[in-house]
Formats: structure tokens, sequence, C-alpha cells
């Protein structure tokens, strides 16, 4: 593949728009709109953005034509393309002590194992990178441009401590860009992965510190490291305990405390396992502030229990039924509210299964983790055509595959059960439960 064959893949063409009419289909790539090279979606839109537009297109039969386009200022082409970058994606050249790519044994599909570590993914979709790779032009386009808000991996701001977390050899200037950054008007939300003896303690008080100063810094979120059993030839690292995880409760709720006081926003949050670990009850919802990192597992459970409590629970059921309810093991205790409810329903017989993670290990206790290989052991013993109900984040591919590319019917033919996906939404998930499932039962 040449280099000017990456372009702009098209992955789905919608009836009735503007691309149909130019005869574009799937496969067919947009090489460039008004003469310049199209690299990533913010560029297409930049070129898109006018009335009359210049394209060259090479058909997926070979072929390549050139093609005027007249159009409303805000008309869109009606494509989706396959990804947003469409000349390669900025690896990572880190090699962070955490990196859960590097916990990761093979036979899994590529795509996984990319360590990506793009500023573009970061504006379109929220991805966290660490800015280690930054060329000038990269910092002269972000302002240009204005590609704010970015998603920034910080771990710790000093500068030794973030060199060893993130394996680099080379000294690190994250704050000195970070400022550059905030001095032209940039704003960034942040993450801390805890490692316990590396960047908590001082370091981490540092890191609120340095972080909050920046008036462009908008949030700060502090997660748990995630340890799989695939750690051979890797720094030694620790889990966060129950003990540790209750110091951080503490000293957040004190940071969030003082943030309040100085800039009226309470501006760092922990994720939801921290909660799961230290056996205490999430944060009340008015607490999140409508959710600003909730992609990053901030305030997540929180928000499905707010959303579930919005939908009308019958007293009673017209007719005997039994759920059967699976998930990770911290979904199972985080969402004890939603149980208790589901409970309370005369005639509804709830059973819940929290799901090991045999494959990634005992350590791992997240739904959007466990495999197909989790739920052959997880579910055995059930009855044939037991209805089973898990969230859907566990399933990738338009819903029929899983991590380590089971397939659905693959665990539904192996243990003759029904496999049935609830969504993330909180109303929607209690409206398929009582509205569908119920009523089929």
């Amino acid at each position: 593949m040449t280099v000017d064959q990456y372009g702009a893949l098209i992955a789905e063409v919608y009836p009735g728009t503007l691309a149909e009419e130019l005869g574009l289909r799937p496969g067919d790539r947009i090489l460039r709109l008004n003469g310049q090279k199209i690299k990533d979606l913010i560029q297409f839109q930049w070129e898109w953005a006018g009335e009359s537009i210049d394209m060259e297109i090479l058909s997926n039969d070979g072929t390549s034509r050139k093609q005027r386009v007249d159009k409303e200022y805000d008309q869109g082409l009606g494509a989706m393309f396959e990804a947003p970058v469409f000349d390669k994606i900025r690896p990572c050249a880190n090699r962070c002590l955490f990196c859960f790519v590097d916990q990761m044994p093979p036979g899994f599909r590529p795509t996984l194992y990319i360590k990506d570590d793009d500023y573009r993914l970061s504006f379109l979709q929220g991805s966290f990178v660490t800015l280690t790779n930054l060329s000038p032009g990269d910092k002269q386009r972000i302002i240009e441009e204005r590609l704010s808000p970015l998603y920034v991996s910080v771990h710790a701001t000093d500068p030794e401590t973030r060199s060893l977390l993130l394996g680099r050899t080379a000294g690190d200037h994250l704050m000195e860009t970070l400022r550059f950054l905030d001095g032209h008007g940039i704003e960034f939300h942040t993450q801390v992965v805890l490692c316990p003896g590396y960047n908590d303690g001082e370091i981490l008080e540092k890191t609120y510190q340095d972080l909050i100063a920046l008036e462009g810094t908008r949030t700060l979120a502090i997660v748990p490291v995630g340890l799989t059993q695939f750690r051979d030839n890797l720094t030694q690292l620790s889990m966060v305990t129950g003990e540790e995880a209750r110091d951080v409760i503490r000293w957040v709720e004190q940071k969030q405390k003082e943030s309040l006081e100085k800039r009226g926003e309470r501006f760092v949050w922990l994720s939801d396992e921290f909660y799961i670990l230290a056996d205490t009850p999430l944060p009340p919802e008015e607490t999140y502030e409508g959710y600003p990192q909730l992609e990053n597992g901030v305030g997540l459970l929180r928000c499905l229990l707010e959303e579930t409590e919005l939908f009308e629970v019958p007293d009673k059921l017209p007719h005997p039924v039994k759920l059967v309810a699976g998930a990770g093991l911290s979904a199972i205790k985080g969402l004890e509210p939603l149980w208790r409810r589901l409970r309370s329903v005369e005639g509804l017989e709830l059973q819940l299964i929290g799901l090991p993670n045999r494959f990634f290990g005992s350590r791992i206790n997240v739904s959007g983790l466990l495999t197909g290989r989790c739920l052959l052991e997880g579910l055995s013993g059930l009855g044939k055509g037991t209805r089973v109900l898990l969230p859907e984040v566990m399933v990738r591919d338009r819903g029929d595959t899983f991590l380590d590319g089971t397939k659905v019917s693959d665990v539904e033919g192996a243990l003759g059960i029904r496999l049935v996906f609830l969504p993330a939404d909180g109303m929607a998930l209690m409206q398929k439960i009582f509205d569908e499932e119920l009523r089929t039962a």
C-alpha cells in the first residue's frame, strides 16, 4: 500500500445522503480534499467545512477519480469511516510498568496489542495519552485548531517518578508541555494510575498540587493499577489494598473540600474500584458534578443506579419469574441497591452470579474484561434454556463476540442457555428486564 492509499477509508454509506448521491461505496478511499492529503478526521472536517469541495477518490476497484462537490455549508457527507485516523496511528514509545497490553497473553486479535499514544484520538475519542511523543508541529496544530480538551495520562508530575513509571530513560517534560498548552487556552482532563509505593503519598500530593495550579486542568481521576496473572518478567507491582483504598478515599474527600473552596468544583475523583476495594458506599450523585470522567469508570456505578431509580418497579408480577444475572465481581457488589429493589418485587426470584475472571486472574474483577471462557466455567450447571442477563460491555464486534474471540453462540450452545445482554443505560436496562424479559418469561 502506498502512502496515498491510506486516505479516509469508507466503511458505510448512509442512504439518502450526499455520499450516496456521489456514488461512494464502502471500501472507497477519499485521498484528498481541496488538494490536501487527508490524514485524520480532524483535517477532513476542516477541509469539508466549505461549500465547494474538490475531492480525489480511490475506488475499491482500484480506479481513481476527481470530483467537484457543491453543497450547503453545514451539509455532511453521510458516510462512516473505518477509523478516525487515516494515516498510521501514533504508537506509544513508553514501556509503562503497569501497561495492560504487556499483561495480555498471545493469541488475541492483533488490534488488542496496539499501543497507541495519539493526541488526535485523545481529542476525537477521549483516549488518554502521555504527550511524550508530541513534536513542535503537533503542539502548534493543537493550538491553531483548538484541539481541546485533551485527555492526559499523568501518573505523576514528579519527573523522576513519571520517567520510572513510563519506563523511559529520557527526562520527562510533562509539566513544561502542560504549561505551554495551558498558556494557549488548551484544556485537559487528567488521570493517575495509582501504583502503591510509586506514585502515592507525597508524590500523589505533588501531582494534585501541580495539576490544580493550571487553569486548563479540568479534572483529575485516580484509578487503581490493574494486574493480570500474565506478568512474568515484568516489574513487581502491588494491588491497592482495602486499607490503602480507604486512605485514598479520605485524602480525596479532603482535596475535594479544598478545591470547592478554591475553584468552586471538586476537581479530583476516584474510580468506582476504590469504593469496592474499601467496602465503602459510593458517593452521592451530586458529588460527581455531571460525571466528567464517566468513561474512565468514575461514577459509572452511581450513574447507572440513579438511572435505574427513574424506572417505576412494579410491586407484584402477574406470574412468578426467576431472573439469573451475571456480571463481574465489582458490579455484583457495587450494584447491591439495584438488586435489593428487584428482590422487593413480589413474584420475582433473583439469582446473582458473580463471575470470577478465570482468564486474566482473580485480581481483575470488572465485567468488561470477562471472556467467553470465563462464562463457560462460571455459568455451568444452569438448567437448559435458562436466560442469563449480562452487561453488554462484555461483547464486541456488533455484540456477537467476547474479548477472547469466543462467540456468543458457542457459549449458548455449549451450556444450553440463552444470553441476554443489557445496555449500560439504567433506564433502558430496566425497560429491557421488565418490558421484554418478564413478558416473555
